[in-house]
């Protein structure tokens, strides 16, 4: 009984509690349960909870990740552009004037003329060098339409020789002639001139070596003769010679331990490089002391040579390697009506700097007339002969 009415209390109470409340709301049904592995929390914030009160400070905020950021742009290297650049045309210069091989004397100016091809107005660069000297210095602008060009420009007074004459156009192209540059004997000025070397003879290291001019108005009557390397820059041997003027001869010792290559033989008055210095130079070949293919041969008398009857006469000279440095010498007399005829003969030996020398008899008999000195010595490809003609007198 008890039981009855407790069970009719309580669904009374159930039924006036959904009425309170509005629309009874349904329970989940049981297959929707929340696993037992996983954890759900539920924040329930009560209806009567203040808010919080605002401040001045700043609230932290995390920024939010752009696009960039989540999918950033590559980076991309521009390609240049290839620009076709035009060939370079294929430059030609001619010298015109002075021609090849002319001699220009030393203090007065020169012209300089020639053509351009293809026409440019890019300047062309005109110089006369002798050795590491430079003669002559110039800029020339050439004609737009034609390619003609035209210098004139001062000849330095200082050096004489051998040189080159040179045109050229930037480093694209250039040209090269050979020139001459001397002093002038009438003038002044003091003046030097060499006969011997010539341009390309041969020097041995460790031996002589001869060098034969001419002079006059010498500063200080004197002058120095030598050898030059490095571009004709450097001595490496000298010696000085007192002399107011005239023809002349002198000779060097080469030291042994000088290196082959290009030379110069060189002489020159007053103080080196100063203002009234001048100097005249001449191209040559230096040997090693070692090279026994340099072979050499050299009369050293100066000018033409007359052989007295009854008298002897001086003849010298350097010889290098010649076997047993044996120098043979022959006289003849050289008729065209009853032939050669010989007059006297003779044997030199060189010492070891190459100086030979020998006194050379002429007998009481002998006939007048033109005569054909012959000096020789070596073998087969390294023999070596000098011919001259010599008169021989009463």
């Amino acid at each position: 009984m008890k039981k009855e009415y407790l069970s009719l209390f309580l669904g009374i109470t159930l039924f006036g509690l959904a009425a309170c409340g509005g629309t009874p709301t349904p329970l989940p049904p049981t297959q929707t349960a929340v696993p037992p592995t996983e954890t759900v929390n539920v924040e329930v914030i009560a209806e009567t909870a203040v808010p919080p009160t605002p401040t001045n400070e700043p609230i932290p905020t995390e920024a939010e990740p752009t696009s960039e950021a989540l999918f950033p742009t590559p980076e991309v290297t521009a390609t240049p552009t290839l620009t076709p650049t035009a060939e370079m045309p294929n430059y030609a210069i001619t010298i015109a004037e002075p021609v090849t091989a002319s001699t220009l004397l030393a203090g007065t100016e020169v012209t300089v003329r020639g053509n351009v091809q293809p026409p440019t107005t890019d300047p062309i660069s005109i110089t006369v060098t002798i050795g590491s000297f430079t003669a002559v210095s110039a800029q020339v602008v050439p004609d737009g339409t034609t390619g003609n060009w035209q210098v004139t420009a001062p000849v330095a007074d200082t050096v004489s020789g051998p040189g080159l004459l040179t045109a050229a156009l930037g480093r694209l192209t250039q040209t090269d002639q050979p020139i001459q540059i001397a002093f002038d004997r009438s003038s002044e000025e003091p003046y030097l001139a060499l006969s011997r070397p010539v341009q390309g003879e041969t020097a041995v290291a460790g031996h002589a070596f001869l060098l034969q001019g001419d002079s006059n108005n010498l500063i200080a009557d004197a002058f120095t003769i030598g050898v030059m390397v490095d571009g004709c820059s450097n001595f490496i041997a000298a010696q000085k010679i007192s002399l107011t003027g005239g023809i002349w001869f002198g000779f060097v010792i080469l030291p042994q331990n000088a290196a082959a290559g290009p030379a110069c033989a060189v002489a020159y008055t007053g103080e080196y490089k100063a203002d009234d210095w001048r100097e005249v130079q001449i191209p040559i070949q230096l040997r090693a002391f070692d090279d026994t293919q340099a072979v050499l041969l050299d009369l050293g008398n100066l000018g033409e040579l007359t052989f007295a009857r009854g008298e002897m006469t001086n003849l010298f000279g350097v010889a290098v390697n010649l076997p047993d440095r044996a120098v043979n010498i022959e006289l003849v007399l050289d008729s065209a009506s009853s032939g050669s005829q010989l007059i006297a003969t003779g044997k030199a030996f060189a010492d070891q700097f190459g100086f030979w020398s020998i006194d050379l008899a002429i007998p009481d008999d002998a006939p007048n007339g033109l005569g054909l000195l012959t000096i020789s010595g070596g073998e087969e490809e390294n023999y070596q002969e000098i011919r001259q003609t010599v008169t021989i007198s009463p």
